[in-house]
């Protein structure tokens, strides 16, 4: 069942990180052809885009997955509520590792992104709002990590795509406009007299 669980998660953050990626390198390639047609005429520009395409794939995955692990957790609190209800006393790290290892195994998803917990020191009646806490603000912190890469590997990509333009198209503009004014200057003086 676990398994059946993970993988259907897994499927669908892929499948979804597939799409996102589309849409972005989408988005770019729009950009960029806007930008100089030069730019998307190059071996450059295409190596990077298949680079840059794997590696968004790979971080909107796991971007998507985590957001479904953070959607589970409004879940695990409540779990851990009713786990602990009639409980009391000072909870010792090897009971907050048996309590997280009992919401990993009722929420899988959860468990691929935290597995390890010490919570030593707290009143059982504090936990779970002390372990919501701390998964949400976990998960949080790895969605905007994964944002970040995000960032980072479209502005290198353009950086490095850019520095290999292709400066061809320019070229004939520029040269066309060099032969157009010569033309001119040419016409003028033969009339002039």
């Amino acid at each position: 069942m676990i398994f059946f669980s993970l993988f259907s998660t897994a499927i669908s953050s892929v499948f979804y990180g597939i799409i996102a990626t589309a849409v972005v390198m989408t988005i770019l390639f729009a950009l960029l052809k806007a930008i100089s047609k030069g730019i998307v005429q190059t071996p450059a520009f295409f190596v990077t885009g298949i680079i840059l395409a794997v590696l968004l794939i790979v971080q909107f995955s796991l971007l998507i997955g985590a957001v479904q692990a953070k959607d589970a957790t409004d879940s695990a609190g409540i779990y851990l509520t009713q786990l602990l209800e009639n409980q009391n006393g000072t909870v010792t790290a090897q009971n907050s590792q048996q309590i997280m290892d009992a919401v990993t195994d009722h929420f899988p998803v959860i468990g691929s992104y935290l597995n390890l917990a010490d919570f030593s020191g707290y009143d059982v009646s504090e936990l779970p709002d002390v372990m919501y806490s701390t998964m949400i603000e976990y998960l949080n912190s790895y969605i905007w990590h994964r944002v970040w890469w995000i960032l980072g590997f479209i502005i290198v990509a353009c950086f490095i795509v850019a520095l290999f333009e292709n400066n061809k198209t320019t070229d004939r503009r520029v040269y066309r406009k060099r032969v157009t004014s010569q033309i001119d200057l040419k016409r003028r003086r033969r009339y002039k007299y």
